[in-house]
């Protein structure tokens, strides 16, 4: 049963991929998000809880050219319990469906949204957010993004987490 729902996740993962990034035209913005939203510690006014961490056990499941021209990138990742992503914002968007655990988005303008194991949810273009794993166990995620090639699925405004801005002190 459980390979057969990891074969459905998927193919409704890539299936929705396509629907939803078609073109990129989910934004894609010309400028630099990072100067267009800065750095960034707080979701809607408040810190996120939880500790800065990557994903853990990221394995590409599929990279590949579109007929359309755009790069369609769908990756397996592990959120350990008590983590969270860097705030960041995705260009042109993207989803991620939440295979086992539970995923607790918060997203700049909304309110935070849970989401159980067999959920997927959506990621707004050029919106503040992050992701963070409030349970006690890990939570497994394919992630899905549609970005023109040479684009990245992810940028973070976060400092002190890997891949975002540097705060530089005074000495």
């Amino acid at each position: 049963m459980a390979s057969r729902l990891f074969v459905l996740t998927v193919t409704a993962a890539v299936a929705l991929g396509s629907l939803v990034g078609a073109g990129c035209g989910g934004g894609g913005e010309t400028e630099d998000p990072r100067e267009r939203f800065g750095e960034r510690t707080t979701v809607n006014g408040k810190t996120p809880p939880g500790v800065l961490a990557p994903l853990a056990d990221v394995t590409p499941m599929l990279d590949t050219v579109t007929a359309d021209g755009d790069r369609l990138l769908v990756t397996r990742g592990v959120r350990k319990a008590g983590t969270r992503v860097g705030i960041h914002v995705h260009e042109w968007g993207g989803y991620t469906c939440v295979l086992s655990g539970e995923i607790t988005d918060f997203v700049e303008g909304r309110e935070p949204a849970k989401y159980p194991a067999g959920t997927c949810y959506y990621m707004p273009p050029n919106t503040p957010m992050t992701a963070v794993n409030l349970g006690t166990k890990d939570a497994v995620l394919i992630d899905n993004f549609t970005v023109p090639v040479g684009g990245d699925p992810i940028t973070i405004l976060e400092p002190g987490y890997p891949g975002g801005p540097e705060t530089v002190t005074a000495p």
